[in-house]
């Protein structure tokens, strides 16, 4: 049975039967129950109302016998079979309260019988409220609505199933029956969500009547399901490449940029990960520049959205400074060689040698 927190409402502290007899005719339906010391019956209790809005007022007090202080309650069964369960009920007085054991509340009454009781252990109060049509003046249609539920893909299709929930209301009489249309079919009563499966492209109708006979136009709600891709169990390509300016020996001078990239044909991409120089992963978003001298190595893996993780492969360079700028001219000398005469002078030819270096 589920119940409601105790309603605490206003309250009389003062005044007697007569005077809530008083309020209830001034209301257009007011039902009365009352309390006292005694705990096999209710005080008072109405047997028969009409169907509709209605005041429920619950009093456990001084005012109408209850000089002990014990607690009482007024319950609306829920449960057991052959009584209208539409009115949840559970009203908890006592001549201590905050108002004084003096309490209220709004319901909606529909025809058939009610059972109340009082759900203090020991106690034995019980009694049944008959309720009648009184001719409702109900013409409103219920409110209803439906939603669709699921695992969605990047183009808006529901992935193995969706799932069709619909809602009513009726603040008049009361909804009395919802029902749905699958695909054409002949309209159904609605129970509870209906899981569709079956992959292509739906439309569910439905509508909703009250216990007036009013039914609303009907609605629609259209979509697809197609069927769920195979597991995704392959991990993604993950390759590196590195970049700058080589001296002659492949080094790299001053600096190096280690650029991954991964490509996942499944479930995507999901992380790129880097490891330089054997430190811990990080999250790769941007090329890695490495500036500082010597021999280095970066790792690199990739994982995709179903979790699968590439082996670790690894990138090895390395970085040298950049070497002084040259600001020495070379050295460089000549010679004359060739056969000379008693004057030294040349005969025939003489040869001219230009030697340079340069050490930087």
């Amino acid at each position: 049975m589920v119940t409601i927190p105790a309603l605490i409402l206003s309250s009389v502290t003062a005044g007697a039967q007569t005077q809530i007899q008083l309020q209830a005719a001034q209301a257009d339906q007011v039902l009365v129950w009352t309390a006292d010391n005694g705990m096999t019956t209710y005080k008072s209790a109405p047997t028969t109302a009409t169907a509709g809005p209605a005041t429920i007022v619950f009093e456990n007090s001084a005012a109408t016998g209850n000089n002990t202080g014990m607690t009482h309650t007024l319950t609306f069964d829920t449960s057991t079979p052959g009584y209208n369960h539409d009115v949840t009920l559970n009203i908890i007085a006592s001549p201590f309260d905050a108002n004084g054991g003096r309490h209220e509340v709004q319901v909606n009454l529909t025809p058939g019988k009610y059972r109340f009781f009082c759900a203090i252990p020991g106690h034995m109060m019980v009694g049944e409220l008959v309720v009648t049509d009184g001719g409702s003046t109900d013409t409103t249609a219920p409110q209803v609505s439906a939603s669709v539920s699921g695992d969605k893909d990047a183009n808006g299709n529901y992935i193995g199933s969706a799932t069709v929930t619909v809602s009513a209301s009726d603040t008049e009489s009361g909804v009395d029956k919802v029902e749905y249309s699958l695909d054409g079919g002949a309209f159904a009563a609605y129970s509870a969500p209906v899981s569709v499966n079956q992959v292509g492209a739906h439309t569910a109708r439905y509508r909703a009547t009250d216990k007036a006979g009013n039914t609303s136009a009907v609605g629609s709600v259209a979509f697809t399901v197609v069927a769920p891709q195979e597991q995704d169990t392959t991990a993604p390509q993950v390759t590196a490449q590195v970049s700058g300016e080589k001296n002659s020996d492949g080094a790299y001078v001053n600096s190096a940029t280690v650029t991954v990239s991964a490509s996942d044909t499944g479930s995507g991409v999901d992380k790129v990960e880097y490891s330089l120089d054997g430190q811990p992963f990080a999250v790769y978003t941007n090329p890695l520049v490495v500036n500082q001298p010597g021999a280095h190595n970066v790792g690199y893996r990739a994982t995709d959205k179903a979790g699968n993780t590439s082996n670790v492969s690894t990138a090895t360079f390395t970085v040298v400074a950049p070497q002084p700028k040259d600001t020495t001219p070379p050295q460089v000398s000549a010679s004359v060689s060739g056969d000379k005469d008693a004057n030294g002078n040349y005969i025939g030819s003489a040869t001219v040698t230009v030697s340079a270096s340069d050490t930087e």
